[in-house]
């Protein structure tokens, strides 16, 4: 999954450091971040590629001795403007399709964390300028001291099991059309088991039963932490589709079911899973 990059190590502990040369720099501006075409595939800008002896940027975090810098917000036009044509301006999600599994987790994790800066630039209570906190990853409002930590939405996803046939959907908004998981946000109040049950009842009208933790990933691409379950049907298997939410809902068999990389995402971990016999 997108996180498991053993024997590297994500180090995303809070620290203040001056960028070297080959440092990332990731250029954030309007929910797209600047990367370099190459061939078919993207790259990560390095500082040395701006080619300025000073650039204002603060430290994000490290993948093993690679450090990850994001550019202050107010000179990342200016920055993009002055380079070569072959950088471009891409959506957070073409991180995801990135070969090197470290580039992908660390420019995924970059971007959300230049959402989340992006979207509190002003106080959320009293509207004053914000500023970064220097001794923790927090914004901070000057005026009312507003404190205001990363922001990590709980996600549910869950491989619904009826025999040898699993409960596979396609979701409206997703340009991917290969069939996945029933998934969705956990509301204020409920528990990861309890959303579970309630959007499989939302999105296909079926009740289940036997719920199991499989395991959780980050999800940078929507700013989330993902809890992935199993269950099994309970009681009729007639699928009722919630239409604004898929556009297609289907019992499939195992034999049925193409083989899924399993190395981005949980969603397919739990296809396989399934496919597999486990």
């Amino acid at each position: 999954m997108l996180h498991e990059i053993g024997p590297h190590k994500l180090y995303n502990e809070f620290r203040k450091q001056a960028p070297k040369p080959n440092d990332f720099l990731v250029v954030y501006v309007g929910d797209k971040s600047l990367l370099k075409k190459n061939g078919e595939s993207y790259e990560i800008p390095r500082v040395a590629d701006f080619n300025r002896e000073s650039i204002p940027c603060h430290y994000l975090f490290s993948i093993d001795d690679a450090s990850y810098f994001l550019a202050e917000s107010y000179v990342s036009k200016t920055l993009a403007d002055a380079m070569p044509e072959e950088y471009v301006f891409c959506p957070t999600r073409t991180y995801r399709y990135m070969g090197d599994p470290l580039l992908r987790l660390g420019g995924a994790t970059a971007a959300h964390i230049a959402h989340w800066e992006s979207l509190n630039k002003c106080c959320g209570r009293c509207g004053n300028i914000t500023v970064r906190s220097d001794k923790e990853r927090a914004i901070i409002c000057p005026k009312c001291g507003n404190t205001v930590y990363p922001r990590i939405s709980p996600v549910v996803i869950v491989a619904v099991r009826n025999g040898d046939k699993l409960l596979m959907a396609h979701n409206i908004d997703n340009p991917n059309p290969r069939l996945f998981l029933i998934s969705g946000f956990v509301e204020i109040g409920e528990s990861l088991e309890q959303a579970v049950h309630r959007e499989v009842m939302e999105e296909a009208g079926l009740r289940v039963k036997n719920i199991r933790y499989f395991g959780s990933q980050p999800w940078p691409f929507s700013d989330s932490l993902i809890a992935g379950f199993t269950a099994e049907l309970d009681g009729d298997d007639t699928i009722h589709m919630q239409a604004s939410e898929l556009s297609e809902a289907l019992w499939v068999k195992r034999e049925d079911i193409p083989e899924y990389e399993t190395d981005v995402s949980i969603s397919c971990c739990l296809i396989e899973n399934f496919r597999r016999g486990n």
